[in-house]
């Protein structure tokens, strides 16, 4: 191909999505970005090169709108650069005609439910699982766990319904929103023991890059501070055994906490990180092997990682004008 790939990329006003275009644009592709969100101004437009205004995922006229950009635009590959989009795009793989940047699809349809995760991994005897319960409620968790411990929903994303329950006062003010669909575990760990682990799947239960992340939350959800890690052991083995199990295809993120020389699986997201901008920055860039695995015969391109840490600050987003 002569022309420059034409990359569509969903939900760039958050982000993944912006982090994607700014991992594009630090990788050796030669792309033209076509960004979408459903707001008309957010930063991942500026740093497009071409910007289409769309309706919400759940909209029944937005698969509509989708193929006509795929249409208008001649787009060689999808980037969602949301979670909804992402099983948005799961939902609806046969009605698209151009490669997606997916994962499998069992995987990602297990991802929506933490508690189906939780049983089929435990079903599965994956040996790092924090102790979960379900159907219980608040005062049940306390006499059953015991105080410091933590509360969220089946189903969400970026630490939204998270809580620690450390006392009577915190029980007291997440009480409202508990329901039966509320999981209760105990606190692992703690936050400087907290790692993020991206590896990109190559199908058959191999891994064709990865890099180690010692991460550090904003109030968003989202790696405020991160260190690089080199390759560690105790968390490898358990990804090890992870990636054999679910064979992931392309960008799998792997959240952990470290508690007595343990590693204890947080959660899976078979998408690219929201670190995405922050890893391609240390050689670990998901957007460039997604288009080499899907666009260039999975010719992909493996480069040293930078060791040093990295703080993300929010006013690096301001465009002026």
């Amino acid at each position: 191909m002569t022309r420059p790939f034409n990359i569509l990329v969903t939900g760039v006003g958050a982000i993944i999505g912006y982090g994607i275009i700014e991992s594009l644009r630090l990788s050796v592709m030669d792309c033209r970005i076509i960004g979408t969100d459903i707001y008309e101004e957010n930063y991942g437009r500026y740093i497009s090169d071409l910007f289409v205004q769309v309706p919400l995922t759940n909209s029944p006229e937005y698969s509509e709108v989708i193929q006509r950009i795929i249409r208008e635009h001649n787009v060689d590959l999808i980037m969602p650069g949301i979670e909804q989009d992402v099983f948005f795009f799961n939902a609806h793989r046969s009605e698209f005609k151009v490669p997606i940047v997916l994962n499998d699809a069992e995987l990602v349809t297990l991802s929506l439910d933490k508690w189906a995760m939780y049983v089929h991994l435990s079903d599965a005897g994956f040996p790092d699982l924090i102790p979960t319960r379900v159907g219980i409620g608040g005062q049940q968790a306390v006499e059953l766990i015991g105080y410091p411990f933590i509360v969220k929903p089946k189903t969400s994303y970026a630490s939204k319904g998270f809580h620690v329950i450390r006392n009577e006062d915190d029980l007291k003010a997440v009480e409202p929103q508990l329901n039966a669909s509320t999981l209760y575990q105990p606190l692992v760990g703690s936050a400087h023991e907290e790692y993020s682990v991206s590896v990109f799947g190559d199908g058959k239960g191999g891994m064709v890059d990865h890099l180690i992340l010692r991460r550090y939350l904003s109030v968003a959800g989202a790696s405020e501070k991160a260190f690089v890690i080199k390759d560690d052991k105790v968390l490898m083995d358990s990804i090890q055994w992870l990636v054999g199990h679910f064979k992931p295809i392309g960008p799998t993120n792997f959240q952990y906490r470290k508690s007595d020389g343990r590693a204890y699986l947080l959660e899976i997201n078979p998408r690219v990180s929201s670190a995405c901008s922050i890893r391609s920055k240390f050689g670990y860039n998901e957007p460039q092997l997604s288009i080499e695995h899907y666009l260039i015969d999975r010719r992909y391109t493996i480069t040293e990682k930078q060791e040093g840490k990295a703080i993300r600050f929010i006013a690096d987003k301001v465009v002026y004008g």
